[in-house]
């Protein structure tokens, strides 16, 4: 399209391998920054009597001392925010069929061919397939329906679609992994002193109509 219409700041977007980008920004920016790491496991917590956490306690009788803000990053648990704020999760699995996926990582056998600037999504017979090549390897997922097929089934397809894009030998060798996807949010987002961010607060997955 005429490059008058694309705007580097906008229209761009970067594949990163969040595990290792984290990682990266603890020990290279948060860390030297005074951030400090305290590596435990929650499991209760007190309120103060306008309802805000004053105190966490950790599964090895530590404390985590008294904060202005917690910020919940527990995933579909939403342990802060649900658990124990009571913020009612809001499916959206009325709308949104696809409530699977199997995952997996591809290690490339041609970089030159594979490695994409762009996200591929394929449309399959019960959901979708996305292909993101990173540096290193190849993250690319089946995001499916259970109302119309089982987990058997989309991960046959799914073997079978990688089969054909590589290799039967990669196909056969692919450590899949599934994940259960909830559709919807939290009724709030931020109550008293504790936000949720990421899948914490929501996830919408994003569903591909074809027709004829």
């Amino acid at each position: 399209f005429p490059s008058r219409y694309y705007n580097f700041d906008y229209d761009t977007a970067y594949h990163l391998d969040a595990q290792l980008f984290g990682q990266w920004l603890k020990d290279n920016i948060a860390i030297p920054n005074g951030v400090k790491h305290i590596f435990n496991e929650i499991h209760s917590f007190k309120k103060d009597h306008q309802g805000n956490i004053t105190q966490i306690m950790c599964q090895d009788g530590s404390i985590l001392p008294e904060t202005d803000l917690w910020v919940d990053c527990t995933g579909f648990k939403s342990v802060l925010l649900e658990g124990w704020m009571g913020q009612q999760f809001q499916p959206f699995d009325k709308y949104l069929a696809n409530d699977k996926a199997w995952a997996c990582r591809l290690p490339y056998i041609n970089r030159e061919r594979y490695m994409l600037i762009v996200t591929v999504c394929h449309a399959f017979n019960n959901g979708w397939v996305w292909y993101m090549p990173l540096w290193n390897r190849i993250g690319t997922g089946y995001v499916y329906s259970s109302r119309f097929c089982t987990p058997v089934e989309a991960k046959r397809e799914f073997r079978e679609h990688i089969a054909k894009q590589h290799s039967p030998e990669i196909a056969e060798n692919a450590e899949m992994f599934e994940i259960n996807i909830k559709h919807g949010k939290r009724r709030r987002a931020w109550v008293h002193n504790v936000v949720g961010v990421g899948l914490s607060y929501g996830f919408v997955e994003p569903r591909i109509v074809t027709g004829k």
